[in-house]
C-alpha cells in the first residue's frame, strides 16, 4: 500500500489509525460530521443516508421559517390590536366625559326647573288660600245679607197685614217744616225698593261666588298641572342618576390590568 493511495472501507472495516501528516500526534482521533463526502478523516456515509439527512434539514429549516413568519404575523396583529384598543379607550373616555358634561347640564336645568315649579306652587297655594278666605267671607256676608233681607221681608209683610200705620203716628203733632222729612222717612221705610235692592245684592253676590269658584277651579287645575310636571321632573332626575351610575360601572369594568406578553415573544 502506497503513501498517497486512498482506499474506501466500510464503517466496520475502517482501520483505527492516526494520520502521520497531522501535526497533532498526541491528540485523540476526532471525527467531524459534514455533508458525507468521502474523506480519509471521516466515515463513509451512503447516498441514501445523506439524502435523508438533507431532507430532514430542509424540513427543519422550513418549519423554523414558518414559525418565524407566524411570530412576525402575531407580533403585527398584537401591535394592531393594541393600537385599536388604545384608540377605543380614548374614544370611550371622551364619550364618557361628554356624557358626564351633558348629564350635569341636564341635572342643573332640571334643578332650576324644579325650583321654578316650587316657587310657582307656593304662589299658587298662597293665591288659593287667599281666594278660599275671600270666598268664605263672601259666603258669610251673603248668608248674613240674605238673613237680613228675609227678616226685612217678614217685617214688611207683617206691617202690610196689620195695616199701614197707627193712627197716633199719623196724627202726631209736628210742624209744617218737619212734615216733608217725616213723609219721606215713612215712604222710605215702607217702600218696596229695599227688597229689590236686597235681591239685586243677592244676585250680585251669587255671581261673585260663581266667579270665585271658577277662579278656584282654574287655580286648582294649574296646581295639578304643576304637580304633574314636578313629578315628571323627579322621574327624569332618577333616570339620569341611574344612567350616570351605569356609565360609571361600565368605566370601572373597562379598567382591567393589561395582559402580559407571552414569554416566547419577549
Amino acid at each position: 500500500m502506497t503513501r498517497n493511495h486512498s482506499v474506501r472501507f466500510s464503517n466496520d472495516e475502517m482501520p483505527r489509525f492516526k494520520s502521520l501528516d497531522s501535526p497533532e500526534m498526541n491528540n485523540g482521533f476526532t471525527q467531524s460530521i459534514d455533508s458525507g463526502a468521502p474523506s480519509p478523516d471521516c466515515g463513509y456515509q451512503p447516498a441514501a443516508q445523506r439524502y435523508r439527512l438533507n431532507e430532514q434539514r430542509i424540513k427543519l429549516l422550513t418549519a423554523i421559517n414558518q414559525v418565524v413568519q407566524q411570530r412576525a404575523e402575531l407580533e403585527a396583529n398584537r401591535t394592531t390590536l393594541s393600537n385599536m384598543l388604545e384608540e377605543m379607550r380614548r374614544k370611550l373616555k371622551r364619550r364618557v366625559e361628554e356624557c358626564h358634561l351633558e348629564k350635569k347640564e341636564k341635572m342643573k336645568a332640571l334643578k332650576q326647573a324644579n325650583q321654578r315649579l316650587e316657587r310657582e306652587k307656593f304662589s299658587i297655594v298662597t293665591e288659593l288660600e287667599h281666594l278660599q278666605r275671600h270666598l268664605e267671607k263672601e259666603q258669610a256676608h251673603h248668608v248674613q245679607h240674605a238673613r237680613n233681607a228675609t227678616v226685612q221681608v217678614h217685617l214688611l209683610s207683617h206691617q202690610a197685614i196689620q195695616g199701614v200705620t197707627r193712627t197716633e203716628h199719623l196724627f202726631a203733632p209736628c210742624s209744617m217744616s218737619e212734615l216733608p222729612n217725616i213723609v219721606s222717612r215713612n215712604v222710605a221705610k215702607n217702600a218696596p225698593s229695599k227688597i229689590a235692592d236686597n235681591k239685586l245684592a243677592a244676585v250680585r253676590l251669587m255671581r261673585d261666588i260663581a266667579d270665585l269658584r271658577q277662579r278656584v277651579a282654574a287655580v286648582e287645575a294649574r296646581l295639578a298641572n304643576e304637580l304633574k310636571r314636578k313629578r315628571q321632573a323627579e322621574v327624569d332626575i332618577v333616570r339620569l342618576r341611574k344612567e350616570l351610575s351605569s356609565t360609571k360601572s361600565c368605566m370601572a369594568s373597562l379598567r382591567l390590568p393589561g395582559r402580559k406578553t407571552c414569554s416566547k415573544f419577549v
